[in-house]
């Protein structure tokens, strides 16, 4: 009886080894981590691009809409490229190709994929300070526009009628966009049209005409990068390409831009407009909805009650979602803390070396025991 029911238990493990293995679907608020290293070796702007994806990913509603509908989420992170690291082509006044673009979709197992990257972006407009090109109404002679960091919606477009593009609205029944105009006084808000997302010609370095008059620039030149980007984008929900669908949306970013911005446009307050809505999600601004924030005049050692995480921020959750896993703790190893804060939901985490671990997950270790390891540990 005992190998007749040995048999069987070895038949019945082989059949489920030989099942295929579902796909955990992508569920609202669970973390998109992605490592771009092939793409952008530059570490701090790298970090910064994961970090972000991840937040819009489980925050913005928008892109979470998009991406639960089945279309693309469009992002172009602006200072995030390598080519900031090269003299010539980090010269903004130049040559803009500081940004990455880059595409998310869903798969059909409800996977959130990378789909489409290219380094060769840029958001901001030539020649911003060239006043007497546009008119506004009661301003009088500006610049071009530079649209406001944000997240939009994306639809089909005929770019001057010629190829296939973008079209950037508020919404459908708004073609507009929140933008800012330099004017020989300062600067003036005023919304902008006709925003389309498209590629760059011939004569982008010839400092001969426009090439970009408030539209954000996605590739070098190179036509068939460009297409790439429509076939990830439009073509993976329509059959023939026709003006007015729906595509997806697109969050633009400029924050490892913004000293290089206030070089060129000349007016700090200018770009700060311009960056609000992603200032509003940096870092910085989420210590400041911490509270009692605490440094030790001694340091604390600290033993992990379990195997934990050690975050970039005092978060982990969804609604904290800036948080990035930066190392690990395992059940029984100690760490040293020099502080403590109270994270924006009100759940004590401790500060150490390399990032932030969770309270709740840690125990402190005794005076004596403490410095018995630091004698003869």
């Amino acid at each position: 009886m005992k190998k007749v029911f040995s048999r069987f238990l070895a038949v019945f493990l082989c059949f489920l080894l030989i099942l295929p293995i579902p796909a955990r679907a992508y569920t609202p608020g669970q973390s998109y981590q992605r490592d771009l290293q092939t793409w952008i070796k530059n570490d701090n702007h790298r970090r910064y691009v994961e970090m972000m994806l991840d937040y819009h990913v489980r925050n913005n509603q928008q892109v979470r809409d998009a991406l639960a509908g089945g279309f693309s989420a469009v992002f172009i992170f602006d200072g995030c490229s390598d080519n900031m690291d090269d003299p010539t082509l980090s010269d903004l006044s130049f040559y803009r190709v500081s940004g990455v673009c880059i595409v998310l979709r869903q798969d059909e197992a409800g996977e959130v994929k990378m789909v489409y990257i290219n380094s060769s972006a840029s958001t901001i407009p030539d020649r911003p300070l060239e006043y007497g090109a546009w008119n506004i109404p009661e301003v009088g002679k500006v610049g071009p526009a530079t649209v406001l960091d944000g997240t939009y919606q994306l639809y089909s477009v005929y770019h001057k009628g010629n190829y296939e593009a973008l079209h950037v609205r508020s919404e459908y029944d708004d073609e507009t966009l929140p933008a800012i105009y330099m004017t020989p006084e300062g600067f003036t808000p005023y919304r902008a049209n006709q925003i389309n997302i498209h590629t760059r010609t011939s004569n982008h370095t010839s400092g001969k005409g426009m090439w970009s008059a408030g539209c954000p620039l996605v590739g070098d030149g190179d036509s068939w990068e460009f297409w790439k980007l429509i076939e990830s984008t439009y073509h993976q929900n329509y059959d023939s390409f026709e003006a007015d669908n729906f595509v997806g949306s697109l969050t633009i970013d400029r924050q490892a831009l913004r000293t290089e911005m206030y070089t060129l446009y000349k007016n700090p307050d200018a770009v700060d407009a311009m960056l609000w809505d992603s200032a509003q999600l940096q870092p910085q601004t989420y210590f400041a909805n911490c509270g009692h924030a605490e440094r030790y005049e001694t340091e604390k050692t600290l033993r992990a009650a379990r195997d934990t995480q050690i975050m970039s921020l005092p978060c982990s959750n969804g609604s904290d979602a800036r948080s990035l896993e930066v190392g690990t703790l395992t059940a029984g190893e100690k760490v040293t803390a020099k502080g403590s804060i109270f994270n924006a939901s009100g759940n004590l985490w401790y500060e150490t070396e390399g990032g932030y671990v969770y309270a709740g997950h840690v125990e402190e270790v005794g005076f004596f025991e403490s410095l018995w390891g630091k004698l003869f540990g």
